[in-house]
């Protein structure tokens, strides 16, 4: 399962922030995996817990984490298009499954994190760059939507 979080607003709009542990902690801490520099935002304020489901778990931040626009109070299940607001951030949530792969897209290691990657090194074929845009073009008409431009002109990018 990869999990990725897309900035929804502001000048990051369409940044792709993987999720690439099990336990992914967002606050103002050193040792917190998204560091927000907001004051705004909690020292630990949530952490995002990657296991058979992906769920949110506010962890008593002074501002709240809201998701879909309700403010949770406990755990809750994320599923993907979901917008989650952590402080004045909010994100779209972006989880493809494993049966959802087309053949030859890498599933696993670092939870294809070239996606936020960028320059050479990536190590992935271009075939496979091909099979990723493919495959978000089906799932875009299966769901009759159009992706945000931003997160195709970022994916464009980097692929």
């Amino acid at each position: 399962m990869i999990v990725q979080l897309v900035v929804a607003s502001g000048s990051r709009a369409g940044q792709i922030i993987p999720v690439s542990v099990e336990k992914f902690i967002v606050g103002r801490a050193e040792d917190c995996h998204l560091k927000p520099r907001s004051e705004v935002i909690s020292r630990y304020h949530c952490a995002i817990l990657v296991g058979d489901d992906v769920v949110v778990r506010d962890l008593g931040s002074k501002n709240g984490v809201h998701l879909n626009g309700e403010k949770i109070n406990a755990e809750q299940k994320l599923k993907n298009s979901d917008l989650l607001a952590i402080g004045p951030l909010e994100f779209y949530v972006h989880i493809t499954y494993e049966d959802d792969f087309p053949a030859g897209l890498p599933t696993s290691g670092s939870h294809i994190s070239w996606l936020a990657q960028s320059g050479s090194g990536m190590g992935v074929a271009e075939s496979t760059d091909t099979v990723l845009l493919d495959h978000l073009k089906s799932l875009n008409q299966e769901t009759k939507t159009e992706p945000e431009q931003p997160v195709l002109n970022l994916l464009k990018k980097f692929l």
